[in-house]
């Protein structure tokens, strides 16, 4: 069998095919890459798999020793088949590069739908699925069968997630289809691989005729970048395509003379661009300025909270229906701990890394964010990047750093973002009035959610803005309700329960500890100060509010200058609200970006429009403004850069009790520590710890929990001295140690050290230790009368049950009748317990305590915790409707490009200004080329365009020689072959085809020589015209070429090259 060299239809230099072949998963692969062109890389014959069926040779008699093709591939991969089945019987199958055949691939590039399989028309997509799985599952070696199978399946499964996600479920469906429809037939692959029987060649020397491992991995990957950077990046776009990647098919053309020079260009390009620049120079101020923050221990400290060791105890701490936090609990867990694991789960589980990440480096991403999200804004990257720096350094953004404020520190980064799918969603920057895109709603709304999570002010804040944009679109009340209601009930509804507990005053909390309210005056939070450790005064950006106001003068732009200050007002708003309460860091955020934003825009030409005025108030004023505007957010960084980020947040040991203390905690026991803090008497504050201290995500679950009455009266006893016997009343709740930290008054170490039971052990950092004079544990087995409220003290001394943090799995012995299983934790319908099998009935113990009565006997006792139904079921609820939000939100798949025509994107032109070599090089080669066209050293102007003919479709030129095409062409008549005699085309006749050729053999080839202008010795005619091969030329229209005649031009190149 002998195939030839395929190219493309259209662009005649593109490789499609030198022999191809299949991978394990279905791929039809052809070792090339994405229009790869010719130049002659591929040309030696050689074996191959198979070749296609476009100008394919085959021996009759092998043709019908194999029965011709199978009938079970009607039309795609016939090719590949049949050559796999000769190459198995001992034959040769050889590319001959030489031959060329040019192939449009109508039907596999879907430009056409196949009604050769059935009755109705098929999807080329589905045909070529089908007929990939049957080639491989009919022709595999029995050995290796398994292994294709399963690399079909799972190439299957991952293929139709990847449709789904790009938003073309129609090949998801038909991916599903063609796998189905083959699969479901096994007694024709049964029927095929007995017809084929075994093949009489090597293993080995069939396996070299398939991609080398990894390849088509290679591949995949490489598209996949393709697809997310190609629009803004056409060189790595153009990378890999539907034929794979293999062979860099090299420089070609004039693009060759300037590779030296070119090899660091895309190193120039990444320089030259201020987003990254901004990016690393925010990233290198932010490390300089939290110098502290960086090394060993967890960061804590303020709002944050200890990080838990991995990423798995996060996702038990947001999944479990038991939160064993306090005396225990089922309440609902806060979203964003799914999302800080999912993002540690991305960094190989390291919680410490994903906390450090989302604080240390939240101003270079916010600085960041800020600049990729102005684009549609302004032109001016000057602008743009001034707004960046000042956003990055808003005092809520340094403030959140400092104070360990998470959620903050979140919304700073994902703010500028939000700005822009919300803009884009409301269709304010359409100019025609069109509606806004549901892909920016999805956008959005998945933004929104995850801001939510984190900061729940934004939701708020948004359902006001959102509000007023119903009021300025009323006009389209359905279409934009519906994006309303999409934007706003999604987010309540993906974070459901929790945001539910929200109403009406819990969206003012954020992420962490309650740490402290603003205390910002006034005038901080004119100048978006909301005060707090890491903040700078008000007064700092005044600068920017001044510029934001004099924004209000401008004539144009006069609807976005209006509409950032109607979201400043409402930020404005909430931040007062905040003040007074919590932290108004996360409102002013959204003040101070509406104010940048409206400072942009008044900033936008206002030097022009200044210098047009004449000399007066004016400009002494705009400079000021400028100055102030420009100076303050420097200043602000370089302050920050030199008394460094770290505040109340540290590094530090995540352990906040003492060592040994912790170490006791994670015994049989399960002991746990009462810690007390307060600055007087009057009112004290406490947490009981289990193990090591409080992790994060303990702070909204113990706050959710709501008050333990039980637990309050017995610390209130306790610190007051009654003489209640609270030492007997601790051990209820498995307190072993009481802990008070420093800063604690007096009176308190005084009455613990008085009250009986409690010893005190030691004084570490200013903390007070005191250890309980009693055998305390988790469970323990209490007498019946014991157990009661009213039971008197001693009436029957516990016995403790070995325990884990929340179920219990151990061997109890026999008993007196009557005994109960008390646990330490709150009493709930889904605590279960068994003693060898046999169920145990629940009761309460003290009105709020979980216990089971227990028989005489002994035995295996196993207690647990079952997760409700409903809660395990809305757990996959979620999940699903957050992929599907992501799915939405995501853009959708690239459009197909058709690899055998030009893409849209137009091709910049070279560029000849400045004074590199490069410009230099191309300037002076222009002009010598102007010059020897008799143009004086200027540019020529292009021909004028001419209607093309009606004969032959229009064929796009692709400025490369067909040399193959013309080998054979002569000056007198276009080529022997076919313009020979009196076949002449009349004058000024439109040509629809561009004429490619290499260099004459005999002359110098001139491009500016083709103007229409009779040269001596010289080719005439136009160019740029297309040819007709329907019409004839003119007689005399096409001059004699004179072989004896020198070349009109010398044999040199405009640059000093030799010809």
């Amino acid at each position: 069998v002998v195939g030839p060299k395929l190219r493309g239809w259209y662009d005649r230099r593109q490789l499609l095919e030198v022999g191809v072949t299949i991978a394990n998963s279905g791929r039809r692969w052809t070792g090339l890459d994405r229009r790869e062109q010719d130049q002659g890389q591929h040309d030696h014959v050689r074996s191959v798999l198979s070749v296609s069926t476009a100008g394919m040779l085959i021996r009759r008699d092998v043709f019908e020793q194999l029965g011709g093709f199978d009938r079970r591939l009607p039309l795609m991969r016939d090719d590949v088949d049949l050559c796999w089945r000769a190459t198995a019987a001992g034959h040769r199958v050889l590319v001959a590069p030489e031959a060329v055949v040019r192939h449009a691939e109508a039907a596999s590039r879907e430009r056409r739908t196949v009604d050769c399989v059935g009755r109705t028309a098929a999807s080329p997509h589905k045909v070529d699925k089908a007929g990939a799985v049957y080639t491989l599952l009919v022709n595999t070696r029995t050995a290796v069968l398994p292994w294709v199978l399963l690399r079909i399946m799972l190439g299957t499964v991952l293929r139709t997630l990847a449709y789904l996600v790009g938003k073309v479920p129609g090949q998801a469906l038909d991916e599903i289809r063609g796998f189905m429809g083959t699969m479901l037939r096994p007694e024709r692959i049964i029927a095929g691989r007995r017809r084929r029987g075994s093949p009489v060649i090597d293993k080995g020397e069939l396996r070299a005729l398939f991609p080398p491992p990894g390849a088509t991995v290679r591949a995949t990957a490489e598209q996949v970048a393709s697809s997310v950077v190609g629009s803004s990046d056409p060189e790595v776009a153009a990378g890999a395509g539907r034929h794979g990647s293999a062979i860099e098919s090299g420089p070609g053309g004039d693009d060759a003379d300037f590779l030296e020079i070119e090899q660091f260009a895309r190193v120039k390009r990444i320089a030259r661009k201020p987003g990254p620049v901004l990016f690393l120079a925010l990233l290198l101020v932010s490390l300089i300025a939290c110098r502290e923050l960086l090394g060993g221990g967890a960061l804590a400290g303020g709002a944050l909270l200890p990080a838990p060791a991995d990423s798995g105890e996060l996702w038990s701490r947001y999944l479990d229906a038991w939160h064993p936090v306090g005396a225990g609990g089922t309440p609902s867990a806060p979203p964003y701990l799914a999302i800080v694991a999912m993002f540690a789960s991305l960094l190989l589980g390291s919680t410490g890394l994903a906390v450090t990440i989302l604080l240390v480096c939240s101003v270079p991403l916010a600085g960041f964010t800020a600049y990729f999200a102005s684009r549609p804004l302004v032109e001016s990257r000057l602008l743009r990047a001034w707004a960046a720096v000042a956003y990055a350094f808003l005092p809520a953004a340094t403030g959140a750093l400092a104070g360990g404020r998470i959620g903050t520190a979140v919304l700073a980064v994902l703010l500028p973002l939000i700005a822009r799918a919300g803009v884009a969603a409301s269709g304010l920057t359409n100019g025609s009035g069109a509606r806004g895109s549901w892909r920016a709603t999805w956008a959005y709304a998945l933004l929104l959610t995850i801001t939510t999570a984190f900061t729940p002010i934004v939701w708020p804040i948004a359902l006001v803005l959102g509000l007023a944009l119903l009021a300025v679109r009323r006009t389209d009340i359905t279409a934009y309700g519906l994006r309303f209601l999409a934007q706003f009930g999604v987010p309540l509804l993906v974070l459901a329960p929790w945001s539910l507990s929200l109403f009406p005053f819990g969206f003012f909390q954020e992420a962490g500890l309650e740490y402290g309210a603003s205390a910002a005056s006034a005038l901080d939070l004119l100048g978006a100060g909301p005060g707090g450790p890491g903040t700078v005064s008000g007064l700092m950006l005044v600068g920017v509010v001044l510029a934001a106001l004099a924004a209000l003068l401008r004539s144009e732009r006069h609807f976005g200058i209006w509409t950032a200050w109607a979201v400043a007002l409402v930020g404005l708003v909430f931040a007062a609200l905040s003040n007074s309460s919590t932290w108004a860091g996360p409102a002013t955020l959204v003040y101070g970006i509406a104010l940048l934003a409206a400072a942009v825009l008044g900033a936008d030409g206002a030097r022009s429009r200044v210098a047009e005025q004449s000399f007066g108030w004016r400009q002494p004023v705009a400079a000021l403004i400028a100055f102030a505007a420009a100076a303050g957010p420097l200043l602000v960084a370089a302050g920050w850069m030199i008394r460094g980020a770290d505040g109340p947040l540290e590094r530090r040991d995540p352990v906040q009790v003492p060592a040994f203390v912790a170490e006791d905690s994670n015994t049989r026991d399960q002991a746990r520590t009462l810690v007390l803090d307060s600055e007087s008497t009057a009112q004290v504050g406490y947490m009981l710890v289990r193990g090591s201290g409080a992790r994060l995500g303990d702070a909204e679950l113990a706050t959710a929990d709501g008050e333990n009455p039980k637990l309050d009266k017995i610390v209130a006893n306790l610190v007051a001295g009654s003489g209640a016997d609270q030492v007997d009343q601790l051990g209820a709740f498995a307190v072993r140690y009481v802990l008070v930290h420093k800063g604690a008054p007096r009176e308190v170490a005084r009455v613990l050290d008085a009250t009986p039971g409690l010893m005190r052990l030691s004084e570490q950092n200013g903390s007070a230790l005191w250890r309980v004079d009693r055998q305390v544990s988790r469970a323990a087995i209490v007498a019946g009368a014991a157990s009661g409220s009213g039971a008197e003290p001693g009436a029957g001394a516990p016995q403790p049950v070995a325990a884990g943090p929340v179920d219990i799995h151990t061997t109890i012995p026999s008993g007196a009748d009557g005994r109960v299983l008390r646990l330490a934790d709150s009493a709930n319908d889904g605590w279960t317990a068994t003693l060898d099998g046999r169920p145990l009935t629940a009761t309460t113990v003290d009105g709020w305590a979980q216990g089971f009565e227990l028989p005489t006997t002994g035995g295996r006792l196993d207690v647990t915790y079952d997760d409700p139904v409903g809660h395990t079921a809305w757990l996959w609820t979620q999940g699903f409707l957050a992929l599907v939000l992501v799915v939405m939100a995501l853009p959708g798949r690239r459009r197909d490009i058709d690899d055998d025509l030009p893409e849209e994107a137009p091709v910049p032109a070279e560029a000849m200004a400045g004074e590199g070599r490069r410009a230099r090089r191309l300037r002076a080669q222009a002009e010598a080329e102007a010059e020897e066209a008799g143009q004086g050293g200027e540019f020529p102007p292009p021909p004028a365009e001419e209607a093309p003919g009606a004969a032959i479709p229009q064929q796009s030129s692709y400025g490369e020689w067909d040399t193959p095409s013309y080998a054979g062409a002569e000056y007198g008549g276009y080529g022997g072959d076919q313009y020979q005699g009196g076949q002449q085309y009349p004058a000024g006749a439109a040509y629809d085809q561009t004429y490619q050729a290499d260099p004459y053999q005999g002359g110098q080839y001139d491009p500016y020589a083709y103007g229409g202008q009779s040269q001596a010795g010289a080719y005439d005619q136009s160019y740029d015209a297309s040819y007709d091969q329907t019409q004839t030329y003119q007689p005399g229209y096409d001059p004699t070429y004179d072989p004896a005649q020198p070349p009109p031009h010398g044999s040199e190149r405009s640059d000093g090259s030799q010809q």
